[in-house]
């Protein structure tokens, strides 16, 4: 049964405030650090949370299947 108002998971939540939350720390940091090193901070952020997507087995396993008309 649906229930109004829809009440929204805690996965819903936290992917709706990480990026407040980042770009507000990212500010308070531009003004603590030089801009070379926020950017610098921030690509390793990006890489290792793409290199931790890789390390779980059902993404690198993932197998494409063609389409009905083989496309």
């Amino acid at each position: 049964m649906w229930s109004w108002p829809p009440t929204p998971s805690f996965n819903s939540v936290g992917e709706r405030l990480a990026m407040p939350f980042g770009y507000l720390i990212t500010a308070f940091a531009s003004h603590a650090f030089s801009n070379r090193a926020v950017l610098l901070l921030c690509a390793c952020v990006i890489a290792v949370a793409t290199l931790a997507n890789l390390c779980v087995r059902d993404v690198y396993r993932i197998n494409r299947r063609e389409g009905p008309s083989g496309s």
